[in-house]
């Protein structure tokens, strides 16, 4: 189960690629309310990513590609789909986990760290997990095109998982760009969004759970 949840993780670490400039209180507030509007009225959203993943103790990288969806209030379908195949489900209560030799469906009522990972998962990919005061500090700090907020955890569950979260924001739109995780042992994984949807028909039958 550990090596199930330490999978997942891994899917949403990366390195931060936006310079950015400290930020009076007063304008971070701003940012983050711009943040929170954006996501309280975001119904559906799917894309497409690239992850180049970093490890510590290596010198090459792995690159990998997918498509994400989502819809309000606690559907996520995040599928990598080159080179190889693998997807996470968040349906309700409901976690799926598999490939084509594994499955597993997890009831995150009955398993604390899924549903951990679950609501964290879902209100960083929405924007919604800046207003969780009870499980981060959050900064923010401003980039060319990109605010960026960085999200530090409290819990001590999840400080074993991840140093920090640091979300890329575009200005324009405050539309997230990237997920960036860090973990203690200095690997890191770079994902980027692209061709993004927002507010378009999302088929119910991808948030479906594989029996």
């Amino acid at each position: 189960m550990r090596r199930t949840i330490i999978i997942f993780l891994f899917a949403f670490v990366c390195l931060v690629s936006v310079m950015a400039a400290p930020m009076t209180s007063g304008q971070k507030q701003v940012v983050i309310d711009e943040i929170n509007k954006t996501s309280s009225a975001l119904k559906t959203m799917s894309c497409s990513f690239t992850q180049t993943k970093y490890l510590s103790l290596l010198s090459d990288k792995m690159v990998s590609e997918g498509k994400m969806y989502y819809k309000r209030p606690n559907k996520l379908r995040w599928e990598y789909t080159s080179p190889y195949q693998y997807l996470f489900i968040f349906n309700g209560t409901k976690v799926y986990v598999g490939n084509k030799s594994r499955k597993d469906v997890i009831d995150t009522e009955s398993n604390r760290i899924f549903k951990e990972v679950a609501r964290i998962m879902m209100g960083t990919v929405t924007g919604t997990a800046l207003s969780n005061s009870s499980d981060f500090t959050v900064d923010v700090a401003d980039g060319n095109a990109y605010c960026q907020v960085t999200l530090v955890p409290k819990k001590k569950d999840m400080k074993k998982m991840f140093l920090k979260i640091v979300l890329s924001f575009s200005k324009k739109g405050k539309m997230i760009s990237e997920i960036n995780i860090y973990e203690k042992n200095n690997d890191r994984t770079n994902i980027k969004f692209k061709n993004i949807t927002t507010g378009g028909s999302v088929n119910e039958t991808l948030f479906a759970i594989p029996k």
